[in-house]
């Protein structure tokens, strides 16, 4: 059967163009064990029945803020449906398929300030989008504030409302020398590497940084593949789902225009709400935390079509 489109249609035909991507990632260190439970046992192991088996990368997870500049469908006749502009926030975290020795990149926790993002993103591949509102510097040498409000429940109690409220900071706290650009995503990749290599011996993901060394011919070149567990609510009984499945979505650079580590030392805030427990979802040391590094970088991608790795009956 056909999809059917309606009048003012917020979901049109991937894949997609992203151009103009101004990207801030902040690396943060978290508990390996938490991740495995709360993300890859949750969300895609158990699910599966262990017809597929993830694990996270190692003991950290990637904090982003990013403006997606252009977004547009590739696929007529929404080729010429005009574009959308979109701010993002989203925690990434690097995991490992041990059934085929792959690297996936997975989304515990996304925010985008747009309703047709949000909707595209959740119907098409299962990207868990809500809505949010979003302060961010206008180019990386201003990048000394970012922060990011949404819909959020102090507690999870039948009085409390839910009103807008402001869920992550990232604030510059220490200043310092600026640092030289990459020249290429080559460079930028192995100048990463390197850094987590300095963090490594600590935090023992020796092994871990092996297999993402040797996934650099993917990396490299700009190849991100994602994992989502996509299900839609049941209408007849809500806590079922009537479709779920687990989808691997190709994500491939296009272009690399530059990018760097940002300058001095960061600090991340999360508030303490009940609706949103990301400290305890992903196994971070508080509320507030440094990160390991801080980078950023501009670029443009491909969303591509998606492929089901496992469908629930």
């Amino acid at each position: 059967m056909n999809y059917i489109d309606r009048g003012g249609e917020q979901v049109y035909v991937q894949p997609f163009d992203a151009n103009g991507i101004e990207f801030y990632g902040f690396l943060l260190p978290a508990d390996p064990d938490i991740l495995q439970k709360n993300l890859c046992d949750k969300y895609f192991n158990e699910p599966s029945g262990g017809k597929v088996k993830f694990r996270p990368a190692g003991p950290f997870v990637l904090l982003v803020f990013c403006k997606l500049n252009s977004l547009i469908s590739k696929s007529p006749p929404y080729d010429n449906y005009g574009w959308y502009s979109e701010q993002e926030a989203a925690v990434w975290v690097l995991t490992i398929d041990e059934t085929r020795n792959r690297l996936f990149w997975a989304f515990p926790y996304i925010w985008v300030d747009n309703a047709l993002a949000m909707s595209m993103g959740r119907e098409i591949y299962g990207f868990p989008k809500g809505l949010g509102w979003f302060q961010m510097p206008d180019s990386p040498a201003s990048a000394d504030m970012f922060t990011m409000d949404t819909l959020a429940l102090k507690t999870l109690d039948s009085k409390t409302q839910g009103v807008r409220e402001q869920l992550m900071k990232v604030e510059r706290v220490v200043e310092g020398k600026a640092q030289a650009e990459w020249g290429s995503i080559k460079e930028g990749g192995e100048a990463v590497l390197k850094s987590l290599g300095m963090f490594a011996p600590a935090n023992g993901i020796w092994d871990d940084l092996e297999l993402i060394a040797h996934s650099l011919e993917d990396l490299i070149p700009g190849n991100c593949p994602f994992v989502f567990l996509k299900q839609f609510r049941d209408i007849a009984d809500g806590y079922k789902a009537c479709y779920q499945s687990i989808v691997e979505v190709p994500c491939k650079m296009t272009n690399f225009y530059s990018g760097g580590f940002l300058p001095g030392q960061y600090e991340v805030t999360f508030a303490d709400f009940a609706s949103h427990p990301i400290v305890k979802d992903l196994g971070l040391s508080g509320n507030v935390v440094q990160p390991v590094l801080s980078y950023w970088t501009k670029f443009d991608f491909v969303v591509g079509n998606g492929t089901e790795i496992w469908k629930g009956q």
